[in-house]
Order: C-alpha cells, then structure tokens, then sequence
C-alpha cells in the first residue's frame, strides 16, 4: 500500500497530461504519437499479482477512452501491457533479482536497463493501439508507427525521468 499512493499521484498527473497537453502530439504525419500516461502505467511497483496490474492499466485506457472517443482502443492497448507487464519487469532484472514494491528506475537499474524496459513498454502499447487502428491490411505502417513513436516515447521518458526524479541517496 505504500508504493500506490506515488504510483497513483504520477498516473494521476500524466493522465491529466495526456489528455489537456498531449492529446494532439503527433508528429511525422501520424508516425509519432506520444503516450505520457504510459509513463505512469510503467512505474507500477514489482510483486502485485497480474491482475492489478491488469485491472489499473485498464481503468487507465478506459478513462482514456471515455475522454478522447477512442472507442476502445486506449483500453485494448493499455490491457495488453498490464498483461505483459509481470513479463517485461522479469526480463530486465538484474542477477540480484527485484525485491518487492521495487520500481524502475535509472538510478536504481542504471539508464540502459530503463531506456529497454520504456522502450518495450511503449512498444507493446503502440503495436496493440496502431494495429487496432489499420489494421492487417497496413502492417508495415503499423510497424514503422510503433518504432517511430517507441523512439520518440523513450527520449521523452528519460527526459521527464531526468527532469521529475532526483536519485534516491542512502
């Protein structure tokens, strides 16, 4: 319980921001899309069962949903990475392993380790919202979509990270 309130103050203020500041960020002719309430989805602490994870990450999209007329998508979107969650903490730990209520973080988990877990993050998310959104018809676009926007995603997360979050000392 101690880790939810932050956790909910950051998906607080990036839904917040998502939806008033980042709404209409789309760059490259639809190629980059940024997706700041993601960065609140991916600092859900380590060792909740699967699915918290799921239900958040869809109440998130839902919201979502609700306030942009996405029908839907947000939700699908957002559902899958609270699913593949569990997996992508599990991949990127280190030989010591993540203790519980552990979140990723550059300084705990140094900035390549973190770059590759938004990176995979973002990309699970992009994948589900821009398939939905062409479909298999446009599965090359739909790829190019995801790289574009997981790059742009990750330079924008490490600099709110850099920016927002001072190193915990001790």
């Amino acid at each position: 319980m101690n880790a939810l309130f932050p956790l909910l103050w950051t998906l607080g203020w990036a839904m917040v921001s998502q939806v008033l500041l980042f709404r209409f960020g789309v760059f490259w002719g639809g190629y980059g899309l940024l997706f700041v309430h993601v960065y609140g989805l991916l600092k859900m602490p380590v060792g909740w069962p699967p699915t918290t994870y799921v239900l958040l990450a869809s109440l998130s999209g839902l919201v979502l949903d609700v306030v942009c007329f996405t029908g839907g998508m947000h939700l699908a979107a957002s559902a899958t990475l609270g699913m593949a969650y569990p997996a992508l903490t599990s991949a990127l730990e280190s030989r010591e392993g993540l203790r519980q209520g552990h979140v990723m973080d550059p300084s705990q988990d140094s900035w390549v380790r973190y770059s590759v877990f938004v990176a995979m993050g973002v990309g699970v998310y992009a994948a589900v919202l821009f398939g939905l959104q062409n479909g298999w018809s446009l599965m090359g676009r739909t790829l190019g979509q995801t790289l574009a926007s997981s790059l742009l995603n990750v330079a924008v997360f490490l600099l709110l990270q850099g920016l927002l979050n001072r190193p915990h000392r001790g």
